[in-house]
């Protein structure tokens, strides 16, 4: 199931409108940590324009969203294991 909504947020970024693979890499970044990042430099390469943008910003922001999910999953399993 993973494997399958990870291939299916790699997919969007081809078919879909950029807010909507925002919200599948959001939704599958639970159980895949890494796929925010990956989708963020795969929007990245393929959309690239010389001289438009000196940021990768969606690269940026998928390593926000990665850490982040990081920090909450790490948390998350030692509250479990306290209790």
């Amino acid at each position: 199931m993973r494997f399958l909504g990870t291939c299916i947020t790699l997919l969007s970024t081809l078919f879909f409108p950029w807010p909507l693979t925002a919200f599948l890499a959001l939704g599958v970044a639970f159980f895949e940590p890494l796929v925010p990042l990956v989708t963020g430099l795969l929007i990245d390469t393929l959309y690239f324009v010389p001289h438009g943008a000196s940021v990768p910003l969606f690269a940026l922001s998928g390593a926000l969203v990665t850490t982040m999910i990081f920090l909450v999953r790490s948390r998350l399993m030692t509250s479990s294991i306290e209790r």
